[in-house]
Order: structure tokens, then C-alpha cells, then sequence
């Protein structure tokens, strides 16, 4: 066999081999990078979605702080008073500085509260976007149990075991409310915990 020969028969060989090899090289090549891009993007979703659920629980948890200083504060200002009856200016004066700061007091803790639940409701719709669909429920039943929280703080003479409206028709004890969203809290956690470690 001549050398033409050879090298006519290793070329077409190269050629016959080499051009699947690199196609089939290349398709590997590309599905490994669209499975790297989907790991990648599986994994960015699961980030956003703890962050939306951790979120949810720190809006939760400041808002139930809030509501407890807000009834603290409505406690505290139906309980000054002016002194009326005194004959001292200076006792009547310092009464009713003590009212109006009590005031004060009130209103604030009352307009921070529901600017908590307002940060909640807005961490239960980004939750409700990034998913996942079995952690909107609890989430939203803790922005509904949170707006009912905000009750204890606007009024002076509110007592924990005063008949409340939960639905339109149905009142249940301010207790009620408490511990509903305290289960509340627990569930939402325990359904993020499961939802997180089922890999």
C-alpha cells in the first residue's frame, strides 16, 4: 500500500470518528451547563423563598412586641388622670403633663403597631410570589390573626377577656386571639421546617 494510500484511509477514519466525537462532546458539554444553569436557579429559588419566610416570622414576631407595648400604652394612659380636685395649680399642671405624655405614648406605640402589621401583609405577599404554594395558608393566617392583635391598643379601658369579633358574626375572648396566634407561629414554623429539610 502506498503512502496516498495510508493517509487517504487515516484521514477518512479521523474523519468518520472525529466528527461525532466533537458532536458528541459538545452535546455534553451543553447539557451539562443546562443543568448546572437549572441547579443554579433551583437553588436561587429556594434562597429567595427561606428569606420570604424568615421574613414572614421576624414581622410576626415584632408585630406581636408592638401590640404588647400598644396595650401596655393604652393601659397606662386609662390609668392618668388629671387632678382635679386639687387646690395646688402645680399638682393640676403636672397632672395633665403626665396625661398628655401618656398620650403621646399611646398614639406612637398604637401607629407602630399597625406599621408592623403593614410590614407583615407585605411579607406575606412577597411569600405568596416566591412560593412555595402549602406556606401561604399559615403565612396568611398570621396576617389576619395579626390584624385582630392590634385591638388590645386602641382603646384605654380593653380587657383581655372581652368578647372580640374574629368573623363578621362569630366573638371569641382577646385570649383567644393570643393563643390562636401563637399556634399560629408554630404551625407556619413547622411547615417551613418541613417544607426546607424535605430535599
Amino acid at each position: 500500500m502506498s503512502i496516498e494510500v495510508v493517509i487517504s484511509l487515516v484521514t477518512a477514519t479521523v474523519a468518520v470518528v472525529g466528527v461525532p466525537a466533537v458532536y458528541m462532546q459538545a452535546r455534553a458539554a451543553r447539557l451539562s451547563a443546562q443543568a448546572a444553569g437549572r441547579a443554579q436557579l433551583q437553588h436561587t429559588r429556594r434562597t429567595n423563598q427561606h428569606a420570604a419566610c424568615v421574613e414572614v416570622l421576624v414581622a410576626a414576631d415584632e408585630l406581636k412586641r408592638a401590640c404588647d407595648l400598644s396595650g401596655s400604652a393604652a393601659t397606662w394612659l386609662g390609668m392618668i388622670y388629671e387632678d382635679e380636685a386639687s387646690d395646688d395649680a402645680g399638682a393640676r399642671e403636672r397632672g395633665r403633663e403626665r396625661k398628655e405624655s401618656a398620650e403621646q405614648q399611646h398614639d406612637e406605640a398604637h401607629d407602630h403597631a399597625h406599621e408592623t402589621y403593614e410590614r407583615l401583609v407585605k411579607a406575606v405577599a412577597r411569600l405568596e410570589l416566591e412560593g412555595p404554594d402549602q406556606l401561604i395558608t399559615p403565612a396568611a393566617r398570621l396576617a389576619d390573626l395579626g390584624d385582630l392583635l392590634q385591638l388590645q391598643g386602641q382603646s384605654t379601658g380593653f380587657d383581655e377577656d372581652e368578647l372580640v369579633y374574629v368573623t363578621e358574626t362569630e366573638q371569641q375572648p382577646f385570649t383567644w386571639v393570643t393563643g390562636q396566634f401563637a399556634e399560629a407561629r408554630r404551625k407556619f414554623i413547622l411547615e417551613t421546617r418541613s417544607y426546607f429539610n424535605d430535599i
